[in-house]
């Protein structure tokens, strides 16, 4: 609302001194000469002293109307919001101040209209009761602590300090900073905290730090609600793994007391069952043989040796008849010396062997001849045939991989597999039979490198591996259909100062590992220098276990139902490879050093 005023005819505070000619010199150049108001009709207006805390500036502009002599100077007020004081003298003090002298050093200014808000109504509070409680850019009441605590520009008006911040920052370019309230110009320096007890602040240090420990109270529940649920699950899994252990003891102390009533039954004969020697072959002069075989459909056994002729030198094989007990031709195979050799499960005469002349060989052993030859990247230590797909064979490299090949293919690998963190050589490769374990239903190998054991299992057309956690270094592992067991060698260790021979079954896999339970583990000394391979003896009433001991020269023989020794065969050379195998009415062992191959018999009654 605009209000029209004359002013008073006090000369000292209404009337204006006509200019001269300085000041109208001065006018051109755009100077305002401050008027002063007659406020009668407006009532008493509070002035307050500090000029940088008013909430509203007052533009004052006037007007010289140089056509009318000696008129009146017409001035338009425009009245802000603002508290009357019940003090009479305030009016006097204000229009004093008003009325003040300027500055000697400041320049007169232009008169002017003064232009002001209409105000509210002078005697009542105002209607909004947030009102000097909260800032004017986010309605938000500010704080006398934290981001949006209580500040000021150089204007006076008042603002969250966040949010003035921004506003100068973000909202405003540069060259153009202004206060949001009266677009004074302003700077980020200008920002002043203000400390004061007439207004009314929202004290929120309190809320602050009891938020702070709210959040930290809600990350520990989270964690620890983590940790439960983790709990809960290794607390679920080891619940499941006692009653299957509870479950196994049970069986287990039954098959114990049906076993102590048979021992008691045969004690009186078991004594003079033992393994006696039948037979002994000189295999060549060079101490150069690795392993051997049993051929169950022909009744041959199969040993490598180097070619005892100087002008084809290299590695094969010598065929001996168990049935005549007579030693048959040689064959050549391989350049370098054969490391493994396996039969085929169903093609009778198919025998797989591999070599340090980095090949994989088939021969007909009914033919005497070879078949065709595989090359592998490097060179081989272990092969044998996959349990569920009899076309398949694998092969263990000292690099630690495994090849697969097909013999339907003969153009190359199939697959070349790597186990998870161990590259050390593949020394040993066992076949794992379709349904003869609950670890490996499927049927695949089991692989055993220097320092880890993996179980191989298919799945997508894949072989996966799953680890079985025993202590190495290994040896040698073997599997026996018959009883479902796994056999393991070990060498002696830091911990474990002595060899060890495992015999375990496979149970419950995981998605890494293959649970393994331990039947009985054997000690066989305190050194074992030689990569020696043990084996097993199945028998109508029992199963053995015999394996090489290097520190007294024998080979100790394990009865798998007592878990004892039963007996001792010398041995003057170490033991390399042993092999059981059943002729007619008895079973045999042979036991195979670097030239020599001794069989011992086994008269079942």
């Amino acid at each position: 609302m605009n209000i029209e005023l004359e002013p008073p005819n006090d000369p000292g505070l209404g009337e204006s001194p006509s200019p001269s000619a300085e000041e109208e010199e001065d006018e051109d150049d755009d100077n305002i000469i401050l008027s002063s108001v007659d406020l009668e009709n407006v009532g008493n207006i509070e002035i307050i002293e500090n000029v940088e805390n008013v909430a509203n500036i007052i533009e004052v502009q006037a007007i010289n109307d140089n056509s009318q002599e000696g008129a009146p100077e017409i001035l338009e007020v425009a009245i802000p919001q603002v508290e009357i004081p019940q003090n009479e003298d305030s009016t006097a003090s204000s229009a004093t101040s008003s009325s003040a002298p300027e500055s000697e050093e400041e320049k007169p200014r232009k008169k002017r209209k003064l232009e002001l808000d209409e105000p509210k109504s002078l005697t009542q509070e105002s209607d909004e009761p947030d009102e000097g409680r909260s800032c004017p850019i986010c309605m938000e009441p500010w704080t006398n602590s934290g981001d949006h605590r209580l500040c000021s520009l150089a204007c006076g008006h008042l603002f969250g300090h966040k949010c003035v911040l921004r506003w100068l920052k973000q909202e405003c370019t540069a060259q153009n900073r202004r206060c949001p309230h009266c677009n004074t110009k302003a700077h980020t320096k200008d920002i002043r905290m203000i400390y004061t007890t007439t207004l009314s602040a929202v004290d929120t240090i309190e809320l602050d730090r009891l938020r702070n420990e709210l959040q930290t109270v809600m990350t520990r529940n989270k964690n620890m609600e983590s940790e439960i649920s983790k709990s809960q699950l290794r607390y679920k899994i080891a619940q499941d793994r006692i009653k299957e252990l509870t479950q196994k003891i049970t069986d287990l102390e039954s098959e114990r007391r049906h076993i102590k009533s048979e021992m008691r039954d045969r004690d009186t004969g078991q004594s003079s069952r033992k393994f006696h020697l039948d037979n002994t072959f000189e295999i060549g002069k060079d101490a150069c043989c690795r392993v051997f075989d049993y051929n169950s459909w022909y009744g041959y056994l199969t040993v490598s040796q180097k070619s005892p002729n100087t002008i084809f030198s290299g590695y094969g094989i010598k065929t001996i008849d168990t049935h005549k007990y007579e030693q048959m031709q040689f064959t050549l195979l391989h350049s370098q010396a054969i490391r493994d050799m396996a039969f085929h499960q169903t093609q009778k005469s198919l025998l797989l062997s591999v070599s340090f002349d980095k090949t994989a060989k088939l021969m007909d052993i009914h033919n005497n001849q070879v078949v065709h030859g595989f090359p592998v990247e490097s060179q081989v230590w272990s092969c044998c045939w996959t349990g569920d797909n009899p076309n398949i064979f694998v092969v263990g490299t000292q690099k630690g991989l495994i090849t697969q090949f097909d013999i339907r293919q003969t153009a190359g690998a199939l697959d070349t597999l790597e186990s998870p963190g161990d590259r050390s050589p593949v020394v040993s490769l066992a076949t794992v039979p379709q349904g003869s374990s609950n670890g490996v239903a499927r049927g695949g190998f089991l692989a055993t490198h220097l320092n880890s054991c993996y179980a191989y299992e298919i799945r997508n057309n894949v072989y996966v591996a799953k680890q079985m956690l025993h202590e190495g270094p290994f040896t040698c592992v073997r599997y026996d259909s018959q009883n479902h067991h796994a056999l393991i060698s070990c060498r002696p260790n830091a911990r474990n100062p002595f060899a060890r021979h495992i015999v375990f079954s496979l149970e419950k896999a995981t998605e890494i590992t293959v649970i393994c339970n331990n039947v009985h583990t054997f000690t066989a000394g305190n050194a074992q220098n030689i990569l020696s391979r043990p084996c097993h003896i199945n028998l109508a009433d029992d199963t053995f276990v015999a394996a090489h001991q290097e520190s007294n020269k024998s080979v100790p023989i394990w009865s798998v139902a007592t878990g004892k020794e039963v007996q001792s065969l010398p041995a003057s050379t170490p033991v390399i490879d042993l092999c059981s195998f059943r002729l007619q009415n008895s079973v045999v062992l042979g036991a195979l050093s670097a030239n020599k191959l001794r069989l011992y018999n086994f008269d079942e009654p």
